[in-house]
């Protein structure tokens, strides 16, 4: 095999298989055998490697996400449209809405495929509980948008009407997740006791994504264009491993050994933020880019977020298409890596002091990308965030460095926390000056095909800069600012 074999053939694995995916997300009924089988038989006449790869790999991209589809003879079909009892295990909880996977229905045993999805009221729930549910069951119309966006956790039923949720067991003591979910709590906690009202909310979302916002604050984020800032991401991962690896070489560990162990603590925060898709994203790509670097190789970021995008798919096909958090992630990242080092070049009149040329192009590199499909999504987009990610960026790590020293002594220092007060506070200010300007945010739906042109363009142009030799943001470098990047760099 020559140099560039095993790149070039995982890159041509993983953008088949996702294309596999998202041809299969666009058409959300099951394919017979028959046509899945006629399929297959091009790869006999295919004589170019690279080529039948890819192909080979759309097709099991296809069969992969129609796994994931309701058999006709769904078990719990025949509840549909009646009253029905159901014992099972809360597998998500959601701040309004929980996805139990049904283990008996109407005291008999049951095996299905898909959760049903709950809305359990007074009722408090945490993951790994047992419960008894009583409800109207019914099932979600596919056609319907928003009830792809339901169904994107597999759960294809839904409880109408008056529904009665009952406690049957906690969580065993071995459930990983639900002691993970205690321990966010806690964390929580402590944070609004330092940090009361939406400052609270704010820390948490940018340490570690919890959404605690007041409805009229999350809304603010929306229109001001800054959701993505108690998203986590790319910069989180980032962090957790320029901490880890200077701690492992202090305690002796080699280079080598220190970049490898660090992919635990990658690990363990992506579990204690309750592995969103986003985060599972940006820990592959994070243990990708430290094997690289482990086995002296440069990691190109480009084919490790398509690998890293088709690994996260491989469990979770309808991510692509129906997790906004995966998506928005994905193409912003994508943006970054192949229109950020040419938009930089054309803003040469913007100066480099304090960032602001770099910040400029990265905010508007991953605009451009996430339009597309935030028009097809949710109807409609804002350019707000073009004009308040400028002022809001820079004050991000501010205030997540003096955020977790609050954390750590606040309760016994309060002046420790003023600092970390004074830019959550700044950044809560920003996102509500973007409510005067109601004429930047646009509605503009767009079909599935338009988008899926517009990003046909976007990666031919993308293909074509790619040939210009512009400067690359390293992989684990390509969200966070200059500053903590120069830090970085060193490990």
């Amino acid at each position: 095999m020559g140099a560039h074999s095993v790149p070039r053939i995982m890159t041509a694995a993983s953008f088949g298989f996702l294309s596999g995916i998202l041809l299969h997300a666009g058409w959300l009924r099951p394919v017979p055998f028959l046509a899945m089988a006629v399929a297959m038989l091009p790869l006999l006449f295919v004589r170019h490697r690279i080529v039948c790869i890819g192909y080979a790999a759309c097709l099991f991209g296809f069969i992969r996400f129609d796994m994931t589809l309701p058999l006709p003879s769904e078990a719990l079909a025949e509840a549909v449209g009646r009253e029905a009892s159901f014992i099972g295990i809360v597998r998500e909880m959601r701040i309004y809405q929980a996805t139990i996977a049904v283990r008996t229905m109407d005291d008999r045993v049951v095996s299905s495929r898909s959760l049903i999805s709950v809305s359990p009221g007074s009722a408090t729930l945490s993951e790994g509980q047992t419960v008894r549910v009583a409800c109207r069951l019914a099932m979600l119309d596919l056609a319907d948008k928003k009830s792809r966006f339901l169904a994107r956790r597999g759960a294809f039923f839904q409880c109408k009407g008056t529904t009665v949720v009952r406690l049957v067991a906690f969580a065993p003591p071995y459930f990983a997740p639900a002691a993970l979910a205690n321990w966010r709590k806690a964390l929580s906690a402590r944070i609004r006791a330092v940090f009361p009202g939406d400052e609270g909310a704010l820390l948490s979302g940018i340490l570690y994504g919890e959404r605690g916002f007041t409805k009229r604050m999350n809304d603010a984020f929306r229109m001001a264009g800054m959701t993505h800032l108690i998203a986590v991401s790319g910069s989180n991962i980032t962090l957790v491993v320029s901490l880890f690896v200077p701690f492992l070489l202090v305690l002796g560990y080699r280079r080598t050994s220190a970049i490898v162990l660090s992919g635990l603590g990658i690990l363990l925060f992506a579990f204690f933020v309750g592995a969103e898709a986003s985060v599972i994203r940006a820990a592959i790509m994070g243990w990708l880019a430290l094997l690289a670097r482990a086995f002296g190789r440069k990691p190109k970021a480009g084919h490790l977020l398509l690998v890293a995008a088709a690994v996260m798919t491989l469990a979770d096909p309808w991510a692509p298409a129906f997790d906004a958090g995966f998506a928005l992630s994905f193409l912003a990242t994508w943006g970054l890596i192949a229109l950020s080092p040419f938009v930089s070049e054309r803003l040469r009149f913007v100066p480099e002091r304090f960032g602001l040329r770099e910040i400029t192009a990265t905010t508007f590199s991953a605009t451009l990308v996430t339009t597309p499909y935030s028009l097809w999504a949710f109807q409609e987009s804002s350019l707000a965030g073009l004009i308040t990610n400028l002022f809001a960026i820079p004050l991000i790590g501010l205030a997540m460095a003096w955020g977790a020293l609050a954390i750590a002594v606040g309760p016994v220092i309060p002046a420790v926390a003023w600092p970390a007060q004074g830019f959550l506070h700044a950044i809560l200010r920003i996102a509500e000056t973007a409510n005067r300007f109601p004429w930047l945010a646009y509605a503009l739906p767009i079909p599935l095909w338009a988008m899926a042109a517009i990003y046909t363009l976007i990666a031919g142009a993308g293909m074509h800069l790619k040939r210009k030799k512009y400067p690359q943001p390293g992989v684990l470098e390509a969200h966070i600012p200059s500053r903590i990047r120069a830090f970085v760099r060193a490990f």
